[in-house]
């Protein structure tokens, strides 16, 4: 195979691959409690914004469970999508939890691709101890969407406020940016074969 044709078909692929990495998951974007955060008082939801949209009829697909520091899980029901924003996925917590550290278990079936993905995330009861938010946002180009009081944790005050660009939310800005990026690359390596193929033949 020419060897022009070969540079032309490794560029396009790419440039097809970095459009696939920009919907590849269905990730957290934000999390309360943040990832690491320190309460003086057990949360009573866990919730978690992601990245992208999630497939809400798949059951079992797209859950939160949480573990304390023996391995035992605490969350006694199934994480729940918001019928409003399907990238919002939260879970109820049992009253009463005691102090000591928790493990987070996610895991989420990308309504985009069909994707699947999971994670870890952790956050301490310390009734004794300084309290930290831990990191929240976790993907800078996610909008941060407005926090209802009754959901905010426990030990930790203040709602963080919803970004939109353009009348889209931020997120959906961003990949707009990108997969528009991409297709130009791909355009642009498509155009290129063309031409040196063209050129080519004519010598």
């Amino acid at each position: 195979m020419n060897a022009r044709i070969i540079v032309v078909i490794l560029a396009a692929t790419l440039a097809v691959a970095a459009v696939t990495t920009a919907f590849a998951h269905a990730e957290p974007a934000t999390v309360r409690p943040g990832d690491g955060a320190i309460l003086k008082t057990a949360p009573t939801i866990y919730e978690i914004v992601m990245s992208q949209e999630m497939f809400k009829d798949t059951v079992g697909s797209n859950d939160i469970d949480i573990f304390d520091a023996s391995g035992k899980e605490v969350t006694t029901i199934s994480a729940v999508i918001d019928n409003a924003d399907r990238r919002k996925l939260s879970v109820v917590l049992p009253t009463g939890l005691p102090a000591g550290e928790y493990r987070v278990e996610w895991k989420t079936l990308s309504a985009d691709d069909g994707d699947a993905a999971n994670g870890t995330l952790k956050f301490s009861v310390e009734p004794a101890g300084t309290p930290n938010p831990g990191k929240e946002q976790l993907k800078e180009s996610a909008a941060a969407p407005t926090v209802d009081a009754a959901i905010t944790p426990s030990g930790i005050s203040g709602a963080v406020p919803s970004t939109t660009s353009g009348g889209l939310s931020t997120d959906k800005a961003n990949i707009t940016w990108v997969t528009t990026i991409a297709v130009g690359l791909v355009m642009f390596a498509l155009g290129a074969g063309v031409s040196y193929i063209a050129l080519d033949r004519k010598r």
